[in-house]
């Protein structure tokens, strides 16, 4: 049981604004610590041009030289310090820290580093975001019921890896969702990202209400049962059809409607991967 466990179990649980507070407390915490280890070589000077250029920062060109990493830090921890009003305007700035840290380098302080303090703040100060990875780069995506999250969103992206054009654009869509502002490119992208996985899981170009029929032959070539099959069919047709609707004629979109979609992107995209998986797990044992 953490901190914030025990506070709700006696009633004095934490409002937003408090989660924030001590989130941000805890990060600087640990974040002042790298601050004084000037052995560590923590932050070069590429490291802090490339803060300062990502955030609008103007850097102090007396910081060029070697041994000034404690202070380079210490700008940049004071540029961070300034943004911390609420957090959607802190977290952007931590994520700009985070992808300018370079990946492999000497020391106790790369972004894999930074990457894991931030994860385990936010779990512990019990605030609803996790950090997802494009091309070793980090962004921030708000969370929904945890299992969903794994399943449908973290696992999908994952094995996209294979589906480069699918990858990309479901990263593109994830981004778009976490800025906040549903328009209809997030359920559009979302469609584009299941109708580029089908195009490269077929090896083909046909569109996706096209592909639907040649993915519910492959499920039942791979024995899947015929009603699941009959039911990837329908989910399909809806799944285009309400797209459409939002993207043609609606450039508010709700958020709770974007969710839905997704989820379902995750689901059809998972059943396809699990019935392949399933199918050369198979093979290979024959």
């Amino acid at each position: 049981m953490d901190f914030l466990d025990y506070r709700e179990k006696l009633g004095v649980a934490f409002n937003d604004d408090q989660k924030f507070r001590y989130f941000k407390t805890k990060f600087f915490n640990i974040i002042n610590l790298a601050c004084n280890e000037t052995y560590s070589g923590c932050l070069d000077f590429d490291e802090y041009f490339c803060f300062c250029n990502l955030t609008g920062t103007e850097q102090d060109n007396r910081l060029c030289e070697s041994y000034h990493s404690a202070e380079r830090m210490r700008h940049c921890v004071n540029v961070l310090e300034h943004h911390t009003s609420y957090l959607t305007e802190f977290l952007p700035y931590c994520m700009a820290f985070i992808n300018s840290v370079k990946t492999e380098k000497y020391g106790n302080w790369k972004r894999i580093n930074f990457v894991n303090v931030v994860t385990k703040m936010l779990e512990e100060s019990h605030i609803p975001y996790e950090l997802l990875e494009d091309n070793s780069e980090y962004f921030i995506f708000p969370k929904g019921a945890p299992e969903l999250d794994a399943a449908l969103v973290s696992e999908p992206l994952e094995w996209l890896k294979d589906y480069p054009v699918a990858h990309k654009t479901y990263i593109t869509a994830l981004k778009q969702y976490t800025e906040g502002v549903f328009i209809r490119d997030v359920a559009d992208n979302l469609r584009k990202t299941l109708e580029a996985f089908l195009q490269e899981f077929l090896g083909n170009t046909k569109n996706l209400e096209t592909n639907k029929n040649d993915i519910c032959k492959y499920l039942g070539e791979q024995g899947v049962d015929a009603g699941i099959t009959g039911l990837f069919q329908p989910l399909i047709n809806a799944y285009k059809n309400i797209n459409d609707r939002i993207a043609k004629h609606n450039d508010a979109v709700d958020e709770k409607l974007l969710e839905f979609l997704l989820y379902q992107t995750g689901i059809l995209i998972r059943l396809v991967l699990t019935v392949k998986q399933s199918d050369k797990e198979t093979a290979e044992i024959g």
